[in-house]
Parts: structure tokens; sequence; C-alpha cells
């Protein structure tokens, strides 16, 4: 027992004196022209790390809260930071540079990104009239008033994963941060009020998206119109928008809600675009699946008043959740209530409405004024409209010389029931059939099997569809 323990420990031994063996030296020897010199790196961390010990901790600082704290020459800042979807967030960023512009200057423009300074990230985005901006995306900027140099402030621009932009401001702190335009304790407040006041939404057309529809003054010629219609719309709409101030004067109400109805492809979305181009206020289209929730209409509402005097213009109202509550008890139809005629005022906001489908608007919505007070139908084309279309999607084509006056006349004639849509059809199918023929022009004949062919395709069409067209279902109706 005595001899194995005492091998155990002669082991145990040698295993120390291997383990000594193997580990590194800490010291090593310079050669200097003063002859060797020795250094013992162990020694030398020991000695370190009781100099720290002795030394005060000083508070660590990144590069940017080393630059922050130098530019506004203050040990304390207050920051606010609010941050928009999309592009109503690049929007204010553009707004901000046209804000601040009358009274700050940039002293210095960075990036940083893993401690290395890098150029800013830009972008350019669209705006009404096919202008275009350039925006700072991500990046931070030293601001210095140009009357009082101490008045500084720091801007930082980022974007989120969802492609929200975000805006940051850092001031410091115990600072009179404020002058007659700008108070930096509510900065971010101001900058929203004056978005919508004097920004680029301001007297636009645009969507719920925030992207920007370029008003068509050409689209008049587009239209075939029933003037007893273009009459009432240009009353109810356009001249309503001139009496807005009068009647804001006199207390009387200067809202006001017309419904475009009638069956598909007559023209209602074109109509709601001619109204857009002829008016001089804030335009926003919205369509049904721009709305996928609640709180959706309310936020509608709320921009059109802050952007007024505003049209709104709804598409499908009936599929945007205007249903009958009769029918199907819809989450929106009581957010569209209470945001057409509820506790706010919709002061200087026009809705326009188109539906397919009159008789599913609920009537809280249809059938009371200071919500909808007005139902336009808008029917189909007859003889003299049904000519203007045809006329005015040939005119750009090459035709034969065939297609004269007379033709395009049988052509209206025959193609009763047709909407504006299933005109335009006919028009492009006889375009294809002279390209498939390879043919230069399109010819009478390619028009009248054209018109042959979506008669036959429309009749096909309407057997589920509630709108027919009394008695001319014939693929030969076209007479000869």
């Amino acid at each position: 027992m005595r001899a194995t323990q005492g091998s155990v420990k002669t082991m145990d031994e040698s295993e120390k004196q291997e383990e000594k063996e193997q580990t590194p030296d800490p010291t090593f020897v310079i050669e200097s022209p003063y002859g060797p010199v020795s250094v013992d790196m162990k020694a030398y961390a020991d000695a370190k790390m009781a100099a720290n010990k002795l030394m005060p901790k000083q508070p660590r600082t990144n590069m940017f809260d080393s630059k922050m704290f130098t530019f506004l020459n203050a040990p304390k800042t207050q920051r606010d930071s609010r941050y928009w979807k999309g592009q109503l967030g690049a929007l204010m960023k553009m707004h901000l540079d046209q804000y601040l512009t009358p009274e700050f200057t940039v002293s210095e423009e960075f990036s940083i990104e893993d401690g290395i300074i890098r150029p800013c990230m830009y972008d350019t985005i669209p705006l009404q009239g096919k202008q275009r901006a350039r925006i700072m995306v991500i990046g931070t900027r030293f601001y210095e008033s140009k009357a009082d140099p101490q008045l500084r402030f720091i801007l930082i621009s980022s974007v989120d994963g969802d492609g929200d932009h975000r805006i940051t401001i850092h001031v410091p702190v115990g600072h009179e941060m404020k002058n007659e335009r700008y108070d930096f304790n509510n900065f971010i407040n101001q900058l929203e009020d004056d978005f919508y006041e004097n920004g680029p939404l301001n007297e636009a057309f645009f969507d719920l998206k925030y992207n920007f529809i370029q008003r068509d003054t050409n689209i008049d010629a587009l239209l075939a119109w029933d003037p007893k219609v273009k009459e009432m719309l240009w009353k109810d709409i356009i001249t309503f928008q001139k009496a807005m101030p009068k009647l804001q004067q006199l207390g009387l109400a200067n809202s006001r809600g017309v419904i475009l109805a009638g069956p598909p492809g007559t023209g209602k979305t074109m109509i709601a675009k001619w109204l857009a181009a002829h008016s001089d206020i804030t335009c926003i289209l919205i369509s049904a699946e721009m709305i996928t929730g609640r709180q959706d209409i309310k936020k509608c509402y709320e921009l059109a008043r802050k952007l007024s005097p505003t049209l709104l213009i709804i598409e499908d109202i009936d599929t945007a959740g205007a249903l009958d509550r009769r029918a199907s008890d819809h989450p929106l139809l009581g957010e569209f209530l209470q945001s057409m005629d509820g506790v706010v005022p919709n002061h200087g906001v026009i809705t326009l409405a188109t539906t397919n489908h009159s008789n599913k608007i609920d009537p809280a919505i249809a059938d009371r004024p200071g919500r909808f007070d007005r139902i336009v139908e808008v029917g189909l084309p007859d003889k003299e409209q049904r000519y203007h279309i045809l006329h005015q999607h040939l005119k750009p084509l090459p035709i034969a010389a065939t297609v004269n006056r007379e033709v395009i006349e049988r052509l209206a004639k025959t193609s009763e029931g047709l909407t504006g849509a299933w005109l335009r059809e006919t028009v492009q199918t006889a375009l294809i059939s002279s390209i498939s023929d390879d043919r230069e022009f399109i010819t009478k004949e390619d028009l009248i099997a054209a018109v042959k062919d979506i008669l036959k395709r429309r009749g096909m069409a309407y057997r589920v569809a509630p709108y027919g067209a009394g008695g001319h279902e014939s693929a030969n109706a076209y007479v000869q």
C-alpha cells in the first residue's frame, strides 16, 4: 500500500514538473544598443492592474457621444424622437430641410458605422407634378443658428427594419432652446403642424399610401358626358369648394358628401379624377384595399381635416366598409358613421364615393344630409356618348380609310348596352386582330368583328351580374 502511494506521489511530482516545463516563461530579452534588456510581462501586467485601481474611474464614451458633447458644449442633452410610416416619413424628412433652412445651417454631416465615420445615405423621392426631391435617409447633422451660433442642436435621421422613417433631435440641457419660430422642447410637434399647413401634401393629389397622382387636364376629352350629370357634379363639388369660406363664415356646414353610383365600367373613377383635375384643393384617393382594419377610416378623415379644404375620393365604398347592416354587421360601418358625422366636424371636407351597388349602401350613410347629400346615377352611355368614346380611342391608332364617321356611328348604334370599358375593349380587340394578321391598319371588318365578339362576351359576363343590355345579346347585332 505504501509502495502504491509512493508511486502515486512520484507521478504527481512528475506531472507538475512537466506542466512547469510547458508553461511559457513571461520574461523575454530584447537586444538594445545598451546591451540586453529583460522584460517580465507578468510583472508589467500586475503593475498596470495596480495602477488602474489607483486611477479615478472615467465614464466610457463612444465616438458619437464625444462629438455630440463637444459640438453642443454641454455635459447633458435631452432628446425627442418620432417615426412615420413609409412614404409619409420620407416626405416629412424632405419638409424638414425646408423648415430649417431659413434660420439654420448644417455645420457637419456624417454617419458612423462600426466606429468609422462614413458619408450619409441619401435617396430621391417623387413629388407632385413630376418633381423630385433629395432627402437624407440615414445620417447625423449638426445644426447651428445663422443669427446665434451658440444656438445648436443635433438631428439624427434613420430607418427601421419595417421601412419607417425616424427623426431624433438632441438639444443641450439648461440652454434656452427657443426663438420666435422654433421651440425645441416642442420641435417635432411644430414640424408636423408646419408639414400639414405648408408641406408637399397641401393642395396635392395623392392616394392613402402617399403616392402622388398627376392631375390630367386632358381628361375632359376622354369622358363622354351626360350633360345633366356633369352640371350636377360641377355645382355640388367644384362650385361648393368656392362657397366653403362663406359657409364657414356664416356658421353653416361646409362639408358635403356625394355618391357616384352605376354599373362597372361607366367611368365613375374617371369622373372622380376629372373632378380632382379641376380642383385647386387637396385631393386624396382611397381604394377599398387600402382600408384594412379599424382606425383606417378614422385616420383618413383626420388627414383630410388637417389638409382641408380636401376632396376625399373613396372608390367602391360598398366594399370598404359601408355595407348594408341588414346583410352583414360590418365592423367598419360604425367608423364610417362617426367619421362622416360624429363628434369632430369635417369642416372643409368633401367626400366623393363611388359604388357599383348603391342598393348595398346602408341608409344611415346614404340617406342623411351631412353624410351623403346626393346620389348621382352614372348610367350606361347613350348612342352619342358611345360614338365619342369610340372616336377618342380610335384617334391615336392607325386606321384604314374605310373607317370613317359613318362606320363609327353605325358601331355606336349597334353597341347599345356597352360601357365605356367594353367600348375600349372593342377597339383593342380590333387592333389585336390587325396585328395578328400582320396588317398595318385597323379595318372596318376588324371593328365589325370586334363588336360581335364583345357583345357575345358581354352577354356571358352579365348572366351573373345585376346590369343587362336589354335586348342586345346577339352577336349578330351589327347590320351591314
